[in-house]
């Protein structure tokens, strides 16, 4: 491992960085932290898992590996054990996922004695999310990040237990603060997406994934699992198999 270590939110956040490591002089070595906070319970590791199988059963077949979200916390350290890196640079937006992935990366490392560096990515003509930066992009963001204090490192590790503890299951990025909504918060999205006649699910689910603000961006896994409530609650019809998105089409009852 190098002397920087950097860590992002997603396998695309993570391979624009090693992009930008390769290609454009960011120093370090980088590591992806799978899933997204946004939504699911984040207090049990089992809960976890259970809740992300839900989720799949009606999305596509169930990877193992991607929805295993503390063996990517795991890898991180055992990695850090075998070789500590002299800085640990998080890289995060202000918007709903990394706002949390910050919090939590902090409260992770709160037992590691190693500086705690963040680079914050502006919101402009794209959304604040690292994934949508070039890795052109990222390596000149670099000479932008700054060191946590010591309390900053604390609180932002509290905050994470107060997200934890008392968001529920869907949270919402509201004035650089991470608060709980209700599970239904975005159905009427893909309500509003939906028509009277047969349409392809995942057209609708793309449609309702387009109305989230730029700071609450929803994946296509949970609007599908929204998806599938509605089905259930009669207020949508389906036709076709259930157990893939691609695999049925929809319309309003």
């Amino acid at each position: 491992m190098s002397e920087t270590l950097h860590l992002a939110l997603g396998d695309s956040a993570a391979g624009c960085l090693s992009i930008a490591c390769r290609s454009h002089g960011l120093a370090g070595t980088v590591l992806g932290i799978r899933g997204d906070p946004s939504h699911g319970p984040l207090d049990e590791e089992q809960a976890r898992l259970d809740y992300m199988r839900a989720c799949y059963s009606g999305y596509d077949d169930l990877p193992l590996d991607d929805i295993d979200e503390h063996a990517s916390w795991r890898s991180v350290f055992k990695r850090f054990d075998q070789e500590v890196p002299k800085t640990i640079v998080i890289w995060s937006g202000d918007n709903v996922s990394e706002t949390i992935f910050l919090a939590m990366a902090c409260w992770q490392l709160r037992k590691r004695p190693v500086p705690v560096l963040r680079v914050s990515i502006p919101e402009k003509n794209t959304p604040p999310y690292v994934a949508f930066q070039t890795p052109a992009e990222l390596a000149d963001l670099y000479p932008s990040r700054q060191e946590l204090t010591g309390s900053e490192h604390t609180l932002l590790g509290r905050d994470f237990e107060r997200i934890r503890d008392e968001t529920g299951l869907l949270r919402y990025w509201q004035s650089n603060r991470i608060i709980g909504i209700p599970l239904d918060h975005y159905d009427h999205f893909l309500l509003e997406s939906c028509a009277a006649a047969w349409t392809p699910a995942p057209t609708v689910v793309g449609s309702a994934m387009a109305r989230c603000d730029l700071h609450n961006l929803m994946s296509d896994l949970f609007f599908s699992s929204r998806l599938q409530a509605l089905i259930r609650s009669g207020a949508i019809e389906a036709e076709g198999k259930l157990n893939r998105l691609r695999d049925y089409v929809v319309r309003l009852n």
